[in-house]
């Protein structure tokens, strides 16, 4: 009994994270309330603080949903060895590929690209929870990659590490939106792909 009330929540807090995507997305973050999400649900305001104690939350939990996804993606590459720039390349490009096509993922990119005010002094907390987490994330992964890469003498001694992974979060980032929204007129793989061979041919080592 205690097992099945643990699964009925977990499928109520999967339904509430589902419905507060959804709305931050068409109405924007800052006019999404509690009222509305319940509302969409057929339950209770009550209801849906009992699982989440504030939008603030909701929103941290989403975030924290797409790092574990990436996580896992990474801990993917670590059984065939130590991380390298090509490595984290191919996974980005792949990550890019199934955001641009699942409607889910290309929500959840709007609603952090596009629905939140990052700059409000409300989005504090929530900044803090993504710094936070900043060592688990795409950026942390290029840099560490590139680090691996300097290390085993695959990339040169002089490449700033942190400036790699800032240009490869930043190509990453407006290309999936390009993508998302439509604007993109090449075929967003091979745009990726050709970029980022363009950085790895910079910054390696030549035989």
């Amino acid at each position: 009994m205690a097992r099945k009330r643990k699964e009925d929540a977990e499928k109520t807090r999967r339904k509430i994270l589902a419905s507060a995507l959804s709305l931050f997305v068409k109405k924007g973050y800052e006019k999404t309330t509690f009222n509305d999400i319940a509302a969409r649900l057929k339950m209770t305001k009550g209801a849906v603080y009992w699982h989440f104690e504030s939008k603030e939350r909701l929103l941290v939990e989403l975030v924290e949903e797409a790092l574990v996804k990436f996580r896992r993606q990474l801990e993917e590459l670590m059984p065939h060895g130590e991380l390298t720039f090509p490595k984290v390349a191919d996974m980005m490009v792949r990550n890019a590929v199934q955001m641009s096509e699942d409607p889910k993922g290309a929500a959840f990119f709007r609603l952090m690209k596009c629905q939140i005010k990052w700059s409000d002094d409300s989005m504090a907390k929530v900044r803090e929870d993504l710094l936070s987490n900043a060592e688990s994330g795409p950026m942390a992964a290029f840099r560490n990659a590139v680090a691996a890469d300097i290390a085993a003498g695959r990339a040169r001694s002089t490449v700033d590490a942190d400036e790699v992974a800032v240009v490869a979060i930043a190509i990453w980032d407006g290309l999936v939106q390009a993508q998302i929204d439509h604007f993109l007129t090449r075929d967003l793989e091979l745009t990726l792909r050709h970029a980022y061979e363009a950085i790895w041919n910079r910054i390696r080592i030549k035989e």
